[in-house]
């Protein structure tokens, strides 16, 4: 696999279009080597400079929590693009400090909008349950899931 070296100048508006790019697709997010989540939405990678971290943040799993902290990494001193065949398959992070960050996206990027489709699916129905499962309002709960995820993701880009 290919790796290709991020300049850390360049991260913030290099994060902000790959996360574009590859919002919600499935990922496999490995910390020194070990898995720590699996076939989650990808929300975003972010830099924070003041900080001097990156964080990693999926898709969460109800109307409360749209978005889920994975991982932070401290001290980043590296990003790369890893690809095959000029394919885009995740991203590195390496740390001064820290075990290195691996995401790796799982299956294609088509499986972005399978992704995004179930998590407004899970909300619509945790928001169908808070309002006494009322029958009739589908659509206006579909609507509002869709309106929830999208700002999570906003966020990131």
């Amino acid at each position: 696999m290919k790796k290709e070296r991020i300049l850390k100048k360049d991260w913030p508006t290099f994060l902000k279009q790959f996360n574009a790019e590859h919002q919600f697709r499935p990922v496999c997010i490995l910390v020194g080597g070990h898995e720590v989540c699996r076939d989650m939405p990808f929300l975003g990678l972010v830099y924070e400079a003041k900080k001097k971290d990156v964080e990693v943040i999926v898709g969460g799993v109800n109307a409360e929590h749209t978005e889920h902290l994975i991982h932070t990494l401290r001290s980043p001193r590296a990003i790369y693009v890893l690809k095959e065949n000029g394919e885009v398959k995740g991203i590195e992070v390496q740390s001064a400090k820290e075990d290195n960050l691996v995401i790796e996206f799982i299956g294609s990027p088509e499986e972005a909008q399978r992704m995004k489709k179930e998590l407004i699916e899970k909300i619509a129905y945790e928001i169908y349950l808070k309002r006494g499962q009322e029958p009739g309002k589908a659509l206006d709960d579909w609507l509002e899931a869709e309106k929830i995820v999208e700002k999570a993701a906003k966020m990131y880009v």
